[in-house]
């Protein structure tokens, strides 16, 4: 059965992979021509649809729990367990994702990360961090919503990995509050799932094939209480944001939050969009 589903799903998707990047950079042209903000022309209601359509050709169901989101700005930080994190939170929010500079250039899927409202900073370069704050803070100031993944690096999801707490920051320099997210991904046993986590440097089409070959996984979005930032420090809003994670997800809050630099990008944030 996996063969079958993957012989059905692969050429529906790879099409369908296709036609969304054609779709979204043409809705933002237009959205250009009318005058339309960022998250809130056509581009926007194609980037619902196409990370919809995604996750349900791959078999992905969604479920919301918990709080109304945040309304923008504000920081939103998620545990990362897979390049599928991405598609689940825009299939809901309009959100800016914070991504290395290199996919920029990327056929297709830089031109719609970019129509979107991706962030970029040069990973490699010294000031990484700096950058990084830098423009997720004007992002916030202009009104909308960032995402964060504060582990830096995905995950299997059985533990929350330590927080970076360096690009809290750009929450404390736009005067905006932290919503903490949490992402669960299940089998059809109602276990975590070993398929959905994209890990260990595993290539994107192996994963995606993978994937595809299971009949069904459950992917679980709780929102967590916002946390305001006045009077905090930023160690103190990343200690607070993965308790609040830790609890949703049921985890010990043991681990706590890193310092020192963060890159902005981890190792599993490769397709971030």
């Amino acid at each position: 059965m996996r063969t079958i589903r993957r012989l059905i799903r692969i050429p529906v998707l790879s099409v369908h992979v296709v036609i969304g990047v054609i779709a979204i950079v043409s809705a933002t042209g237009w959205d250009r021509l009318r005058g339309n903000r960022l998250h809130q022309g056509l581009a926007r209601r194609m980037q619902i649809f196409w990370s919809r359509s995604i996750c349900r050709i791959l078999g992905v169901r969604l479920h919301v729990h918990g709080e109304a989101m945040a309304q923008p700005p504000a920081l939103v930080v998620s545990n990362h367990l897979s390049w599928l994190d991405i598609l689940v939170i825009t299939a809901y929010w309009p959100v800016s994702f914070l991504s290395k500079s290199e996919v920029r250039s990327w056929p297709g899927i830089g031109p719609a990360a970019t129509a979107l409202g991706t962030l970029y900073i040069d990973r490699g370069a010294r000031n990484a961090s700096a950058q990084a704050n830098e423009v997720m803070a004007q992002r916030l100031r202009e009104g909308h919503n960032v995402v964060l993944f504060p582990e830096g690096t995905t995950s299997y999801g059985r533990e929350l990995l330590p927080f970076r707490p360096r690009l809290f920051q750009a929450a404390l320099d736009a005067g905006v509050p932290i919503q903490p997210v949490t992402l669960l991904y299940l089998d059809t046993a109602g276990e975590p799932s070993v398929h959905a986590p994209f890990i260990n440097e595993e290539k994107l089409v192996r994963h995606v094939m993978r994937l595809a070959g299971e009949p069904r996984t459950d992917c679980h979005v709780r929102v967590c209480p916002m946390i305001p930032v006045e009077g905090q420090r930023r160690r103190d809003l990343a200690a607070a944001s993965r308790a609040e994670m830790a609890r949703a997800l049921e985890l010990p809050e043991a681990g706590g939050a890193e310092a020192g630099t963060s890159q902005g990008a981890g190792e599993g944030e490769r397709l971030r969009a």
